[in-house]
């Protein structure tokens, strides 16, 4: 089993404690400290509107308060990190991604007004593709909203696969993690696992088999390549706290990430 020193995970908590958001204190005192789950919740319905969207920053590289479909992603992953399966928070979320969907099956972006706010400028193109990683978030809720899951499928059948997979073409990835509905999706699949092994090695500073992103490929690597990424993370913390950045113009993502590689650290053995 992979270990982090007491200095590590100290200084990680207080990285967390320090700059991260009260979202990520309360996950990180529910998963290592016996915080409370509703807690957790109660953080983060602070961010789910009205319309059953999630926006207010939840992703904080698009901070206007409109629902958006990264805001979705990632209320969604987080819970999966709280092993959350109501509808009191699911149900109005698929109500809001049913009706945010283009013609094409695709989710709308970017959130009307977002300009008036701050964002990074990847958030003003499209993000239709996101449909296929949400289908696979919520493959579980077919039967709720069999509309929404329709069309992503006639979005999947729409889309080329990327011929050279990146850090950010996950969602093809994880939707046949899933939707694997004819042979043509089983060979596409083989194609993406072949490069597998490339992408995790192209994009190493990410840390991508316990990412937020990554982390659906964790059961079609053999357990020696999981095994060598989760001591790669945790060779990577720093003394001052955490996992390196990427980005390092984005501070905020150094909480973020560093939770995210503890709570997927743990979820898988490891700690």
């Amino acid at each position: 089993m992979t270990s982090l020193t007491q200095q590590q995970l100290t200084s990680a908590r207080g990285l967390i404690f320090c700059q991260g958001r009260l979202l990520e204190r309360q996950l990180y005192r529910y998963v290592f400290e016996e915080g409370e789950r509703q807690a957790c919740l109660k953080a983060l319905l602070a961010y789910q509107n009205p319309d059953g969207g999630f926006g207010n920053g939840l992703e904080p590289d698009l901070l206007c308060p409109g629902s958006s479909a990264i805001g979705a992603e990632t209320a969604l992953f987080i819970l999966d990190l709280l092993d959350y399966q109501e509808p009191q928070i699911i149900l109005p979320l698929l109500d809001w991604l049913a009706a945010n969907q283009d013609e094409t099956g695709g989710m709308r972006h970017p959130p009307q007004g977002f300009e008036q706010y701050p964002h990074q400028p990847w958030w003003e193109g499209d993000d239709a593709e996101r449909v296929l990683v949400l289908a696979t978030q919520l493959k579980d809720w077919q039967d709720a909203k069999p509309f929404f899951f329709a069309k992503a499928r006639q979005f999947y059948d729409q889309t080329p696969a990327p011929e050279e997979p990146s850090f950010y073409s996950y969602p093809q990835f994880a939707y046949l993690t899933r939707y694997q509905q004819s042979d043509a999706d089983s060979a596409s699949f083989r194609n993406l696992l072949a490069k597998l092994l490339a992408v995790l090695a192209d994009n190493a500073e990410h840390f991508p088999l316990f990412s937020r992103y990554w982390y659906y490929a964790q059961d079609y690597v053999e357990p020696n390549v999981l095994d060598q990424a989760a001591a790669a993370v945790t060779a990577a913390f720093l003394p001052e706290g955490g996992i390196p950045n990427p980005y390092p113009d984005l501070p905020w993502w150094q909480p973020i990430f560093t939770l995210d590689s503890l709570i997927l650290l743990k979820k898988s053995g490891y700690l």
